[in-house]
């Protein structure tokens, strides 16, 4: 077990790449990057369209902070905005559908009426 976890660590920067604040490890074959919420907003800031992404993943939502619920905010309208076809996935253990409204013809008022639980239906989820 140990071994494996130990080679795991050497590919960091390989197929899956890690950023975090002051370390970035990644290279031109990253397809997929472990950020944290707070990397992710400064990805935003620059990037506000996500060029060069084709998926955001939140796990843990439930686990619900200032930093991510901006992020997933902001991907949200970059998804609504600029790019329909970015991809946006929450996962959550214990998080239900209705508690995160995103449906934005709902007001945001937690009627039931959200992403979650059904699979989003038309709202490109």
């Amino acid at each position: 077990e140990g071994e494996g976890a130990a080679a795991a660590a050497k590919t960091v920067g390989g197929t899956v790449g890690l950023a975090v604040r002051g370390d970035v490890r990644r290279s031109s074959a990253t397809r997929i990057l472990v950020v944290t919420d707070g990397v992710l907003l400064n990805i935003l800031r620059d990037d506000p369209e996500l060029t060069e992404v084709r998926a955001v993943i939140f796990d843990e939502f439930h686990e619900r902070g200032v930093n991510g619920d901006a992020a997933l905010a902001l991907c949200r309208e970059a998804q609504r905005e600029l790019r329909p076809e970015l991809r946006l996935v929450v996962m959550s253990a214990t998080l239900l559908g209705n508690d995160l409204d995103m449906d934005p013809d709902s007001g945001g008022d937690g009627d039931g009426d959200s992403a979650g639980g059904g699979g989003g239906g038309d709202r490109g989820w």
